[in-house]
């Protein structure tokens, strides 16, 4: 992380439990300015971390969206008002969601947030499930990027790199799955057994400094909606 960012640090637990409230502020926001407010608590969540460039993807995206309603659609014939506008509504109530998952998945590594559902007694049901998800889309990335760099390298055309693409990523996405289920299996992550981990996890001040602003402001910006 970098050493000039504020806090250069977020327990698992308290990234949890700023999604679990990203998601309250989502089914609880009334209009597309409450959801703009929302996305502008985790957005400067994401600065004080360090994480300039997704803050910064984050900012354009949701000016956009805002250029896109006000005046874009406006000018659009009435067929495309009767789905885009929902689309991108849609997607306004959802961005703060994606910021705390994002925010979550680059202060934490994977480790870490499987150390701490455990310290939080969450289901073993669900934690396999999630541990086994969050391996999964970031092999399935990694396929996909080397799959296009061979695209490159062969001089494929665009009109045809596209089924090149997705015929091989198709096939690993599902021998990635086996091979992950696998790994998990030889683990021992079956086991009843209680299990232990090398990673401590502690929550400082400025992780319950954190929760307890976030969760007021939310309440703040639902509530004075």
């Amino acid at each position: 992380m970098n050493k000039r960012t504020v806090i250069n640090h977020l327990d698992p637990r308290a990234g949890l439990w700023l999604l679990l409230m990203a998601n309250i502020g989502m089914f609880c926001q009334k209009n597309s300015e409450q959801g703009s407010m929302l996305s502008g608590i985790f957005l400067l969540l994401m600065l004080v971390h360090g994480l300039y460039k997704a803050a910064g993807k984050g900012i354009v995206l949701l000016i956009s969206f805002h250029l896109l309603l006000m005046y874009v659609f406006p000018q659009c014939p009435a067929w495309m008002n009767m789905v885009f506008p929902v689309l991108v509504n849609y997607s306004l109530r959802m961005l703060p969601c994606v910021l705390a998952g994002l925010l979550l998945l680059r202060t934490s590594s994977m480790q870490k947030m499987i150390a701490a559902m455990y310290t939080l007694h969450l289901p073993q049901g669900f934690i396999i499930a999630m541990s086994t998800t969050l391996r999964y889309f970031p092999a399935l990335k990694e396929e996909f990027v080397h799959i296009n760099a061979a695209m490159k390298l062969q001089n494929i055309s665009w009109a045809s790199r596209l089924e090149c693409t997705v015929v091989p990523l198709i096939v690993s996405a599902v021998n990635t799955s086996d091979e992950i289920a696998a790994a998990a299996v030889a683990r021992g992550i079956e086991n009843p057994g209680k299990k232990t981990s090398e990673i401590t996890l502690h929550m400082g001040i400025s992780d319950w400094l954190i929760m307890i602003l976030v969760t007021f402001g939310i309440l703040i910006v639902v509530i004075a909606g």
